[in-house]
């Protein structure tokens, strides 16, 4: 062993060598495993009796004692002099100097919070993973390690099986009772958890409280294997932690196969979010050169391999470390180079495997079909073993490295092995086995139901597979992981289209449809949604049928495509019943009508779908009805009116259950509050919806609630945190294809981005808005907008373009009285900028009506403002004055700068018209205090 060897690689080394677990040699020597391990992890310095009981208990000769003492006596003047103990080169890491020495940058703190290492199977990302957490540890890092499983991964994995190791590791430093981790470690907890659902946001803030605390003292490292593996859900909670931690405090490292990674999937868009803004490093991978391939093959075979064996072994291996390493053990094991070389992996697998005790191949067979990690209870009882006879079964395998066990379990050193054993398997074999591990994984602690129903899938026990898909489905469900849901889900209908009856089929592709839309994937909605028709209408269920109809209806309305959806409907609703359907189907019709800006008709579709609920008995129905008819009442301008049907539509849903339509009740009572300029209220009450739309998880609903605190932190002065939301609301809207959230997102950073002076990027904005709008049939869309554009043109000298862009989109039939009102204090500032005060004051006198009328406080605002300024214009001196004293005093009471300092900028533009200088720069140096302080709050400065 070279000199530098530290004391743990000593005994790693010499245990290994007399063939003992950590479990067996600590019975020994009367120590317990953990110490054992610790002193193998270098997590503790050897104490000179300890040394002696060890060397007892390996019964080690002469040269083998006086190595472990020398090791130990090195260890103990390295703790003296302060420093860590040194960490050598692995024999596979041969020819990864630059990429270590990055690594240990890295976690050293420098460059971004996290590094990814890319490349194929085999180029040795796992290696330098293994040696940067040594490192780490070493140099008194927190390291939390973790790879995600191929079949059968949890919502969140690998992220939180590195912290549930972490909890059951070390349970005084945190458990399963701090906050949110209950929920996101639910297999930690003593017993079933609370009826309330998890808060999203609070699982994920948990989690980051959790890490920092951890890193608090020497910092803490994360490192994730196998990442391409990781499904969306996993993919959200890194980058929360990645945004949320101080990156000096957490670093985190990963690795993925970039050859087994989509370029538009998951992953791909998780890293690309990451890399703009700048919290991601990347570090490919790529086979060794051949001289460093000739040394690493060397050191595996134990000495130098003659000429011949080396070029085909060189010419094979291709530079991976991955067949160097194995092929070389095979070298070393004897096996004549000249004749018998090992012209594969397969094959050099294949001899290592002949070498074993038969019982130790069958426990490696169990492990290669169970693809992934398994605790020792779970093995024992896949294999019919008692658990006290796996470690001795299991420690040949050990001496030849095929396994990789830590506390977690055991697995297979490589996926090639499995690949190998899993080849030479019979089908009948291989159907035992996954029945055996579905059956051992089902009641195991913290067993998962999703590699459960992998195995009876693969068991040909098709009820038992679908049973815990349908289980593994509503965990994930109940976590607010609506894409592993769906996962589950999809696999449950691919699965009964192959076994069970139409019936079944169709129930769960409905459910489908359901996690789906709530993932915010329309499209796929509708298909599987068309899918679930079709079995509905083969069994000749007409009432299910109906409600499916009534559920694409719906999915249209959310999709933006309320034309498809209302010509759906149609033929359907002719047939008018008596059913539970026909409000379902009416409430559908109700809400793309809403999308269509048709609020009279919706109106009168929800006044209808109330009664028909009310004689039923239908409470879902009701609660419907009154929240759809609320929403249009209020864009009627009867305030009064919506918020008794939001009200009544929140309390009914919330003693049904339905916990979406309280959500969307109380975003529309606060939306009332907003814009009656009771913009604090509002703030508090879109922070609690939030909240509310976190724990239910559908991307819809938390995109609009998202933009809408974005909104109330635009008028509130809160502009980079404005920026912010906006950013995240369209992230959110991304993720499926529904206009009127990514529309909304784009008008608030458009406006934001235009009052900094962006207009060039605040046109590229509003402009998309506006063919969405035109897609979807949704004028409203566009005519605000363009109120919008025409703010930038006015900002810009084009007063005479804004007035010809917004004028024609208010003369447009249509119910427009609360978007109208909205729109014309823009018109009246471009009339006014244009020359025309007289048109201005006109319209602005209108808009100041319809806003009293509807109690639009923000409108009314603006539409004062501009009214003072155009009496300015017109030298009416008193009317200026009282008007915009009034519309100050209304920009105070809302508590807004924003409004604040646009009245302070009109009042000097009308004291410089009067003549009053020193008025004049009065406010105008208020203004610009003001927007000076908003625009360097949001990092930009105004072109």
């Amino acid at each position: 062993m070279p000199d530098t060897a530290s004391f743990g690689m000593t005994l790693i080394k010499l245990r290994r060598a007399a063939g003992l677990t950590q479990e067996q040699l600590a019975q020994r020597c009367g120590l317990s495993a953990r110490g054992v391990g610790n002193l193998e992890r270098g997590d503790r310095h050897p104490r000179r009796v300890t040394v002696q009981l060890l060397a007892d208990g390996l019964d080690l000769p002469g040269a083998d004692r006086a190595e472990l003492l020398d090791a130990a006596r090195r260890s103990r003047l390295e703790r003296h002099e302060g420093r860590a103990p040194a960490i050598p080169a692995e024999p596979d890491l041969v020819g990864r100097a630059a990429e270590r020495a990055l690594i240990h940058d890295h976690v050293a703190g420098a460059g971004p919070p996290l590094l990814v290492l890319t490349g194929q199977i085999g180029i040795g990302k796992s290696r330098l993973l293994a040696e940067a957490s040594a490192r780490a540890r070493a140099g008194g890092m927190v390291v939390l390690a973790a790879s995600c499983p191929r079949h059968g991964a949890e919502p969140y994995a690998p992220v939180a099986d590195a912290l549930a190791r972490r909890v059951r590791d070390h349970p005084r430093v945190g458990g399963p009772a701090a906050g949110g981790l209950a929920w996101l470690l639910p297999e930690m907890g003593t017993g079933e958890p609370a009826p309330a659902r998890p808060h999203r946001r609070v699982l994920f803030a948990e989690a980051a409280r959790f890490l920092g605390a951890l890193g608090e003292r020497a910092g803490a490292l994360v490192v994730l294997d196998d990442l391409h593996w990781a499904g969306p859900d996993a993919l959200a909670l890194l980058v929360s932690l990645l945004q949320d931690l101080p990156p000096g405090r957490v670093r985190f490292l990963a690795a993925y196969r970039d050859t087994e990674t989509a370029p538009s999937g998951p992953l791909a868009d998780a890293l690309l979010d990451l890399v703009r803004h700048g919290l991601l490093a990347r570090l490919p991978l790529v086979p060794l050169a051949e001289a460093d391939a000739g040394v690493l093959l060397d050191k595996c075979a134990g000495g130098d391999v003659d000429t011949p064996a080396r070029e085909r072994v060189l010419r094979l291996a291709g530079g991976l470390p991955l067949f160097l390493v194995q092929l070389g053990h095979a070298l070393g094991g004897g096996h004549d180079a000249a004749g018998e070389l090992p012209w594969g992996l397969a094959h050099a697998v294949r001899r290592q495997l002949g070498s074993l005790p038969p019982p130790t191949v069958d426990v490696l067979t169990v492990l290669a079909v169970g693809q992934h990690r398994l605790s020792v209870a779970v093995l024992a009882a896949a294999a019919g073993l008692d658990p006290d006879d796996v470690p001795d079964i299991l420690a040949p395998a050990h001496a030849v490295r095929l396994l990789d066990e830590n506390a977690d379990g055991v697995r297979l050193t490589h996926e090639l092995v499995a690949e190998v054993i899993n080849a030479g398997l019979q089908p009948s074999r291989r159907h035992v086995l996954h029945r055996r591990l579905a059956d051992a994984l089902g009641p195991a602690p913290g067993g998962s139901r999703a590699a459960a129903a992998y195995h009876y899938t693969h068991a040909q026990d098709p009820e038992r597979a679908a049973q815990t898909l349908r289980h593994a489905a509503e965990q994930a469900s109940r976590q607010a992981a609506h894409d592993a849901a769906a996962q589950h889900l999809g696999d449950l209908v691919a699965l009964l289209e192959r076994t069970g009856p139409r019936t079944a089929v169709a129930e769960a592709a409905e459910d489908l449809a359901n996690a789906l839309a709530a993932a915010g994937r329309y499209d796929a909605a509708l298909a599987a949604a068309e899918r679930a028709l079709l079995g509905y209408r083969e069994d000749g269920d007409e009432e299910r049928r109906r409600m499916v109809i009534a559920r694409i209806g719906h999915f249209h309305y959310q999709r933006g495509t309320p034309r498809e959806g209302l010509a759906l409907l149609a033929p359907t609703l002719a047939d008018d019943r008596p059913e539970e359907s026909t409000v379902r189907l009416q409430l559908a019709r109700a809400a793309n009508l809403y999308q269509s800006t048709r609020y009279r008709e919706t109106v009168d579709v929800c006044t209808a779908a109330i009664a028909a609920a009310t004689a039923a008995g239908d409470d879902h129905g009701l609660a419907g009805g009154h929240l759809r008819r609320g929403l249009a009442t209020r864009l009627l301008g009867r305030n009064a009116a919506a918020l008794a049907d939001l009200h009544t539509a929140a309390a009914t849903a919330e003693l049904c259950g339905d916990r979406e339509i309280v959500v969307r009740a109380l975003t529309g009572v606060a939306v009332v509050h907003h814009y009656r300029g009771d913009l604090v209220r509002a703030d508090r009450q879109y922070a609690r919806i939030l909240q509310l739309a976190e724990e239910l998880g559908d991307r819809e609903l938390l995109s609009r609630a998202v933009c809408n605190l974005g909104d109330s932190a635009t008028y509130l002065g809160h502009w980079r945190l404005a920026l912010r939301r906006f950013d995240r609301a369209l992230e959110l809207a991304s993720h499926g294809s529904s206009p009127m959230c990514e529309s909304m997102a784009l008008i608030g950073r458009g406006t934001l981005l235009s009052a900094c002076g962006k207009h060039d990027a605040a046109r590229e904005d509003l402009t998309r808005v506006i063919r969405l709008g035109r897609d979807s049939d949704n004028i409203d869309l566009v005519r605000n907008a363009t109120a919008q554009l025409v703010e930038s043109d006015v900002r810009t000298g084009r007063p005479e373009h804004g007035v010809a862009r917004l004028a024609p989109l208010l003369d447009l039939p249509g119910e427009h009285t609360w978007q109208l009102t909205d729109a014309l204090p823009f018109l009246a500032e471009a009339q006014l900028a244009a020359g025309d005060p007289v048109a201005a004051a006109r319209t602005a006198r209108a808009a100041a009506a319809r806003a009293v009328a509807i109690e639009h406080g923000i409108a009314r605002t603006e539409a004062l403002r501009v009214l003072g300024a155009a009496a300015a214009a017109r030298g009416a001196w008193p009317e200026a004055s009282a008007t915009l004293e009034e519309a100050l005093g209304l920009a105070e009471a809302a508590e807004s700068p924003y409004l604040t300092a646009r009245v302070h900028a009109s009042r000097a533009k009308a004291a410089a018209d009067r003549g009053d200088e020193r008025a004049a720069a009065t406010d105008h140096a208020t203004a610009e205090d003001l927007f000076t302080a908003l625009r360097r709050d949001a990092g930009t400065t105004e072109n």
